[in-house]
């Protein structure tokens, strides 16, 4: 059994990463735009901004870390062949946040501020880490060219009560009147003993 299952292996044409399941992180304190230090790997002690996050891989892409080059063929590009370089993503382990008031890298916790609103919290001086805020994500910003078509439904007609509850007290009034006349009914049967 053992020699069988150490050719399966041998024998096959995929890696065995292939088929680890990546386990993805329940919580981030990376976001896109935040300021970032690289702490271990190649490019240890460089700072750069996040790009993205693939929060699927446990990656993100900081701007100008992790740099690999890439041939160009001119298959793919008819304008010209040649090397080119990009921007690969780095694991998240990889990097910290940047403390604001210290420059240096640090850890994070969650905190609240007096109104409920969640906030990150630096370890290392125990200042708020602000979250860089996409305009184009705001519902604002997203719905700024909108305008109402033939077939929305306008604020006040979505707002207007249409349903205010059933009258309990008719519903009774019929129903003691119903069992009312069933028992007068069965007064008037006669029946044989």
């Amino acid at each position: 059994m053992l020699k069988a299952f150490s050719t399966f292996y041998l024998n096959r044409q995929t890696p065995i990463a292939q088929f680890a399941k990546q386990i993805t992180f329940d919580k981030w304190n990376v976001i896109k735009g935040d300021k970032v230090v690289i702490v271990s790997g190649k490019d240890s002690g460089k700072t750069g901004t996040v790009l993205r996050v693939y929060r699927k891989s446990n990656e993100v892409l900081v701007q100008g870390i992790n740099q690999k080059f890439k041939r160009k063929s001119l298959l793919d590009d008819p304008s010209g062949s040649g090397i080119q370089q990009i921007t690969r993503p780095i694991h998240l382990c990889k990097v910290a946040l940047i403390d604001p008031e210290k420059g240096k890298p640090t850890k994070v916790q969650r905190g609240f501020l007096e109104d409920g609103t969640p906030v990150r919290v630096s370890k290392l001086s125990g200042a708020i880490i602000p979250k860089s805020l996409d305009p184009a994500k705001s519902p604002a910003h997203r719905h700024r060219n909108k305008v109402d078509g033939i077939k929305d439904t306008s604020p006040a007609l979505a707002l207007q009560v249409t349903y205010k509850g059933e009258d309990f007290s008719a519903i009774k009034a019929e129903f003691d009147s119903f069992i009312a006349e069933k028992e007068r009914k069965e007064q008037l049967l006669w029946f044989d003993k």
